[in-house]
């Protein structure tokens, strides 16, 4: 199999590709009306959104695909440590494309302006570089990857809203519930409970109940605590993303009421 950090760097390229190649091209006008007159930074955020899509796709895939292509669901030793081609390609693939996205809201901080999004990048590529590296803990990490079941519905909302006239829209206003429904179960509860699953599937089991971290080696007794804590923090910052989204709902929800009363 291809080496994780060669894939990793492929990735990087072959989305930076894509995406230099649809910025380029101006594909984006095809998709938005107004996306002529939008600033160079803007037009970037638009057609991050695009390519946002693509990833999507890959992602939720590989992680269904890595979540059933063993039974790491019901071994603990297999869950917390087991080399899986399967799941080192769709990490890889994924870290590669949080790779160019984060160089992406480097080049154009001041349009995109995500630091919470920097950090949530940082975290996870991080964690899969490492995990897959060590063969610790992927199978948890390529869980994560069904979050993304609510990014096609976070870029559709980010597309709808360069338009001012789509704000009003049934479209505009249906895809934000949904956008809320499917973080909340995807983000919010299902990462609570790989967490959950984690902690006692795995490492209460083997640590704990089986009695492996008095025999495993000092280097594994500092990496499962390090890459748990970096899961942690993934999830904590999704659920302070799940908020700012509900707050946006609401704001939605109020404007238009208001704007019914007005009429």
């Amino acid at each position: 199999s291809m080496a994780p950090l060669t894939l990793l760097c492929l990735s990087t390229i072959f989305w930076g590709t894509l995406f230099t190649v649809w910025n380029i091209s101006q594909l984006s006008k095809y998709v938005s009306n107004v996306y002529s007159s939008l600033s160079e930074g803007k037009k970037a955020l638009f057609d991050s959104h695009i390519v946002s899509n693509f990833h999507v796709i890959v992602a939720v895939y590989g992680g269904y695909a890595s979540y059933f292509c063993d039974d790491a669901l019901f071994d603990p030793l297999k869950s917390a440590f087991n080399e899986s081609s399967t799941r080192d390609f769709y990490l890889m693939i994924t870290a590669g494309y949080l790779l160019y996205d984060l160089m992406l809201c480097l080049n154009y901080y001041n349009d995109f302006g995500f630091t919470l999004t920097l950090l949530h990048h940082t975290l996870i590529i991080i964690a899969f570089v490492l995990g897959v590296l060590t063969h610790i803990g992927t199978f948890y990490m390529a869980s994560f990857l069904v979050n993304e079941v609510s990014t096609i519905f976070y870029n559709i909302n980010c597309i709808l809203a360069v338009n001012e006239e789509k704000k009003d829209t049934m479209l505009y206003k249906v895809n934000g519930i949904l956008l809320a429904l499917t973080f909340l179960i995807f983000r919010v509860i299902f990462n609570a409970y790989n967490l959950y699953l984690m902690a006692t599937h795995s490492w209460w089991e083997l640590a704990i109940v089986r009695g492996m971290w008095f025999t495993e080696s000092n280097f594994r007794r500092i990496m499962c605590p390090m890459l748990s804590l970096l899961a942690v923090g993934h999830t904590v910052i999704n659920t302070i993303w799940f908020t700012e989204i509900i707050n946006a709902v609401h704001r939605k929800m109020t404007r238009r009421r208001r704007h019914r009363k007005q009429r």
